[in-house]
């Protein structure tokens, strides 16, 4: 028999390598007709019709149903639709690479806002991500600067996730539904402001007879894939330890990573191979940088 704790490890990895290959529905909607702004909105806005008689249960029977998390709603979700653009508008490996510079930002609104101490752990996860973003932006033109709009909105989403988990970490335990509810509803407002943009690369709204026919794949991709694997990255955040969770969700980016390396003919040498273990690393080196701060503090 497999234990709670082993079965909780199980359910994060297995969500966070899915994850990792969110970037093939993406790019399968895309190539089925749906334009790259419409694609993302597709992914919010089906979840939250999905969940929204749940939440109106909710409602009715006087329980929070996450609107009135907002704020955190429009950082999260709304880092995620600027992630799942990028996918579309870059080279996958890019995009999850400039994703991943995450811990930089989250090191630096630490030092900034939260007081962290500037320990070694996190000096070395600094300069690890630093040094794969320099990489990967400068690496075939010697300017560390995006080349592209998808470049540009992952660099960003990276920022808003930090951001985003910053507030969750500071905010009062609420509920997983207010989480993924809020997630959906919030994020899916964001990818309509993306989608409504005057940018060529965005696309322009497709028809109704488009989404017709569409409709049962993206209900197959919300009940079969965003909402569980969601919920399950949600529900390990709750009950595993912060940095064996931040580890396992390292995952997402080897897995998506390697993927694309082999699915696609896009570019994959020392360059894009460098950046993933300077970034990667970074990512582990903050991680454990973090548990080890909390032990010592804990011990104290």
């Amino acid at each position: 028999m497999i234990g709670a704790r082993h079965r909780l490890v199980l359910v994060v990895i297995f969500a966070a390598s899915l994850w990792g290959l969110f970037w093939l529905p993406l790019r399968g909607f895309e190539q089925m007709g749906l334009a790259a702004g419409w694609v993302t909105l597709a992914q919010f806005v089906t979840p939250a019709l999905l969940l929204a008689p749940l939440a109106l249960w909710r409602a009715v029977g006087g329980r929070a149903t996450g609107m009135g998390q907002a704020a955190t709603g429009l950082l999260v979700g709304g880092a995620f639709a600027l992630y799942a653009e990028s996918l579309l508008l870059t080279e996958v490996a890019r995009a999850l690479i400039l994703f991943y510079v995450t811990p930089v930002w989250g090191t630096l609104l630490e030092l900034t806002f939260m007081g962290r101490r500037f320990t070694r752990p996190r000096a070395v996860a600094l300069a690890m991500g630093l040094a794969g973003l320099f990489v990967i932006l400068g690496g075939k033109t010697g300017l560390p600067l995006p080349q592209n709009l998808g470049d540009v909105m992952a660099l960003i989403s990276g920022m808003l996730w930090a951001v985003g988990s910053m507030r969750i970490r500071q905010s009062a335990e609420i509920d997983l539904f207010e989480h993924l509810f809020s997630f959906f509803v919030y994020g899916g407002l964001f990818a309509l402001g993306l989608a409504l943009l005057p940018v060529e690369a965005l696309g322009s709204p497709p028809a109704w007879s488009e989404l017709a026919a569409l409709a049962p794949w993206l209900v197959l991709a919300a009940l079969g894939f965003l909402i569980p694997v969601m919920w399950a990255i949600l529900w390990g955040a709750r009950h595993m330890d912060p940095g064996r969770l931040g580890i396992l969700l390292q995952l997402e980016a080897i897995v998506g990573i390697a993927s694309a390396a082999i699915l696609t003919d896009e570019p994959f040498g020392l360059v894009e191979i460098l950046g993933t273990v300077l970034v990667i690393g970074a990512g582990v080196a903050d991680v454990l940088g973090d548990r080890r701060s909390r032990v010592t503090a804990g011990g104290s």
